[in-house]
């Protein structure tokens, strides 16, 4: 069977004349093409359209009503294979479109003639939008009126806007641009192009030409596309959270669920009941679902017939009800994008405006994150690559399968890191740990958790929990109940789906792509009420070195550290080597019995770890590749990406790794000023650990202890993504210890950038370079004064903060940021009022644009001193004092005991120049 699809696209000039539409039809049948569209078929009422779908018999035929002189669409199908899914017109007589099935492959195929008029095809190019966000594979073919190549008017630009947001490719230019000429010639030796046929860029192009006819002065375009890269497959059912608005499904449901009791005689337990529960909630979701569709369905088609009708009258020498008409393309109009925006809001768009129509920002910014979920091949093992679904499937599955394997450890070695927790559980918190959960613990659990995310494998968000706690929290902590007890999750609670997620690098690989666990609502219920009460205890049993998942702790600590322990070091001319160690596949080599063992260790009581084990052992997975499913396969190792408790648990795992640093004596840290001699040799977060050491020794005793800790634990050091930087005397070294590479340019631990000098305008520059895209994107939009500044807080600041907490905005820098604010404020024109006036609020006469080196400044001033205030947790909190309490002397309690650095990193001296005078 050949697997290219055929398309063919022609301008017949009317049809309407029978022997002129039995010798096209005839000419068409020798084409040999899949899919055809026609323009100008001057349709000019129902019986027209009757009599083409009768005298066109090698397949299906859609017509779309338009003049008697001008105007009328079709699409043809070259046969009878094809499945018809869906049909829509997107303005009468000039853009028709259908949803099909054909090969295993989905398509939407839209056939379009454009208006001669520019702001009419600008119209048509917005009507086209909407119809454009789909996940199938998207054809676009017709006559557009237009060249352009030669461009000449707004609209060249529009459709050129809509190829490049929906990655649509011009299929002859794509294929064979050498043969690619005119399209249209008239007898004053005109000629142009004009008839296009637009692809996804998903559909391999293989050949285009242009084929000359008689009955027409256009020449048709025939092009032949390869096999879709990509098939998706249907996925797993989930629930559209917009029917939990409707009041006809709200009150149906809790008629229905009343009823649902009465199967709890035909199960064994609650949690068979549960499961049984589901499945009845799913069925009965997706008939309503199915009836709702059917009457959207008679709702569009009823309104197409109307505006039908109002051709037909005109054609039939009547006169149309232009205002009637006009409101009729309204209302089709809103259906098609009141579409696009559930679908974009399934793709997680943020800032959608319900006043707005969906713009090019939305489109690009859906289609970007959808790319980084399609996997187009895979590499296996030995080498080969395949590109059939169900061949990476399998691929995916046994790759993931392997990771997730539970390997051997030292029981012995275990022994030994185990030995240097001497931190304990105090027993009333252990005794809070394990009572019994509460109604009110899983609807708090359930109310903080995140709207909108993508549900596991029985389809409910937290949002239906939500809708209906009233009825189903009894019920849910019936369940979470029976599960502590039995120690057996329920069947559909137990299985996680696996969803990709691509980083970087060689895409054929499977080793640089993210797996994230979509789990069910209830499972997650359960282990985040867990959480809640493990994260109680953190702060008891992990050190201070580790920042993540313990209360009043911060990431910032981390990096603040490093921050001023560099400034140190570069000041009074000490050596220090930092080394930032990557852990190859960290949450997912995790050894359960060594993390239940150190639980156990740092005292968590039997009950609780029995309440871990019941979540973890015997858990599930199937993986999703470009919605094809996988078998179910057990995860016998690792803590899931996307479990509320993974890294909390993590975080456990990894406490004796980081005790055992601390405790050898051939491992020296840097001495810390006015610390009393604390010398600091590591800081962590999660799995990111950065030591900070004196001597190539410690270097080399570090990684010996983590080699150690590999054959305890699992966990391993990817030595080709770890790496040493040098600071003070030994700035400009090359030869590293311990066989890690030498960081040559900066050290990026966290996400932010660390040099021996310059560190904040490196990582300024690379913040503003993304406040460049971000605006860049954010100008396709059409907004007012009011409708930017809302990006502009919301949007654009957040995205500047993390690095003004450690580096303050340098000067050099200030004047191009607000230059770009004020630029996207009045879209690159003159300004014409003041910026100081814009900044003021709306009540002073100004716009309430913010001022972003002032904010920024105030952050940066106003962290520093609030750490000041409190007493030192972290040792970064001794560094801060060192360099900046005298100074900020007139604002805090300061005593004149402590040591004080005179000469003041450029950060700091920036802080005391923003900072309050007494």
């Amino acid at each position: 069977m050949n697997s290219s699809v055929f398309f063919f696209c022609l301008n017949v000039r009317g049809l309407r004349d029978n022997v002129k539409r039995r010798a096209v039809f005839c000419y068409l049948e020798g084409v040999g093409f899949d899919f055809c569209f026609l323009q100008e078929a001057h349709l000019r009422d129902g019986g027209d359209v009757c009599r083409f779908k009768r005298e066109w018999d090698k397949g299906e035929s859609f017509w779309g009503i338009g003049g008697v002189h001008s105007t009328g669409v079709g699409i043809l199908c070259g046969h009878r294979e094809v499945k018809i899914e869906n049909t829509f017109v997107i303005m009468q007589g000039r853009v028709l479109g259908i949803d099909v099935k054909f090969r295993e492959a989905r398509y939407r195929l839209i056939g379009v003639y454009g208006p001669q008029v520019a702001a009419d095809r600008r119209e048509m190019v917005d009507c086209l939008a909407p119809l454009c966000v789909t996940n199938r594979h998207l054809v676009i073919g017709g006559d557009f009126n237009i060249d352009l190549g030669l461009g000449g008017d707004s609209s060249a630009g529009a459709i050129s806007g809509l190829m490049a947001c929906h990655g649509l490719v011009d299929g002859c230019l794509h294929t064979t641009p050498a043969m690619v000429g005119p399209t249209w010639r008239n007898s004053r030796g005109v000629a142009r192009r004009l008839d296009y046929i637009f692809v996804s860029r998903s559909l391999g192009q293989l050949s285009g030409r242009l084929l000359p006819v008689f009955f027409t002065d256009h020449d048709g375009v025939f092009l032949q596309v390869g096999s879709p890269v990509c098939l998706f497959g249907r996925g797993y059912w989930k629930l559209d959270r917009d029917i939990l608005e409707e009041q006809a499904f709200v009150d149906a449901f809790f008629c229905f669920f009343r009823r649902l009791d009465g199967l709890r005689s035909m199960c064994e337990g609650v949690l068979e009941w549960w499961d049984l529960v589901k499945g009845r909630i799913r069925a009965f979701i997706i008939g309503y679902c199915r009836r709702k569709n059917r009457e959207e369905r008679r709702e569009v088609d009823r309104i197409q017939r109307l505006i039908e009708l109002e051709y037909e009258a005109g054609n039939l020498g009547g006169s149309i009800d232009w205002e009637r008409f006009a409101a009729l393309k309204a209302q089709l109009r809103e259906l098609q994008e009141q579409k696009a925006r559930a679908f974009l809001e399934r793709a997680h768009s943020g800032f959608l405006e319900h006043n707005e129509t969906c713009s090019a920002m939305f489109f690009k910014s859906v289609r970007a994150r959808q790319s980084r979920k399609v996997m187009k091949r895979v590499r296996e093992e030995n080498g080969s690559i395949v590109s059939k679904p169900e061949e990476m499937v399998r691929v995916t599955t046994d790759h993931f399968q392997g990771l997730f394997k539970e390997r051997e450890i030292d029981v012995e070695q275990g022994n030994v890191f185990l030995e240097h927790l001497s931190r304990r559980l105090p027993e009333d918190i252990r005794d809070v740990m394990e009572a019994q959960i509460s109604l009110e613990e899983v609807e708090s659990a359930l109310r903080r958790m995140g709207k909108g995310k993508v549900p596991g494998m029985d389809g409910l968000p937290a949002e239906f929990y939500l809708k209906f706690w009233g009825i189903l929290g009894p019920v849910v902590l019936e369940v979470l109940k029976a599960i502590l007890e039995t120690g057996v999750p329920g069947g559909s609670m137990a299985v996680g789906v696996l969803s990709l997620l691509y980083k970087k690098g060689e895409a054929t690989d499977l080793g640089n792509w993210r797996p994230l666990t979509m789990l069910c609502v209830d499972y997650k219920i359960l282990a985040k009420v867990l959480a809640d009460r493990l994260r109680t205890a953190l702060p008891y049993v992990v050190h201070e070195d580790q920042t993540c998942g313990v209360e009043g702790r911060s990431i910032r600590w981390n990096l603040q550290l490093i921050r001023d322990s560099i400034a140190w070091v570069e000041d009074r001319g000490l050596p220090l080597m930092v080394a930032a160690l990557d852990q190859a596949k960290a949450f997912d080599r995790v050894n359960r019995y060594f993390l239940f063992r150190v639980l156990g260790r740092l005292g968590f009581g039997e009950k609780f770890i029995g309440w871990i084990r019941t979540l973890y052992v015997g858990a599930g997975c199937r993986v999703s590749v470009n919605s094809h499913l996988g078998d179910v396969f057990d995860l016998s190792s690792g803590v899931r990406q996307g479990c509320p408790l993974s890294a909390l648990l993590f975080v456990l795992y990894m406490e004796p790794l980081g005790a055992a640093i601390r405790a050898d004596t051939g491992v020296e840290g840097l001495l810390i000023p006015g610390s009393s001699g604390l010398r600091v040799k590591m800081t962590q977060y999660a799995d990111d650990t950065s030591l900070l050491l004196c001597k190539d020794s410690c270097l080399t005793r570090s990684l010996a202890i983590f080699g150690d800790f590999t054959r305890a634990s699992g966990a391993v050091l990817n030595h080709a993504k770890s790496s040493v930087k040098f600071f003070g005397i030994w700035r400009g070294r090359t030869d590293v210890p311990g066989g890690l590479s030498l960081c040559e340019g900066a050290l990026r631990i966290l996400g932010v950038h660390f040099e021996t000098s310059g560190s904040a305008t490196l990582n300024w520059n690379m913040r503003i370079a993304v406040v460049q895209r971000k605006l860049a994107m954010w100008k396709a939009r059409y907004l007012s004064f009011m409708g930017k500044v809302p990006v502009l807080k919301v949007d654009v600041l957040p995205s500047l903060l993390y690095v003004a907490y450690i580096y303050p905005l340098p000067a050099c820098l200030r004047r191009p940021l607000v230059r770009l604010v004020f630029q996207f404020m009045w879209s690159g024109r003159c300004e014409w009022v003041a910026r100081a006036r814009m900044i003021c609020p709306i009540g002073e006469g100004g716009r309430g644009v913010p001022h972003f080196p002032l904010k920024l400044d105030a952050i940066f001033v106003s962290f520093l001193l609030t750490e000041l205030a409190r007493p030192v947790i972290h040792p970064s909190g001794y560094l801060l004092r060192v360099f900046f309490s005298y100074k900020a002397r007139s604002v805090m309690v300061w005593s004149n005991a402590g040591p004080r650095a005179e000469q003041l990193p450029w950060h700091f001296g920036h802080a005391a120049a923003c900072a309050p005078r007494g």
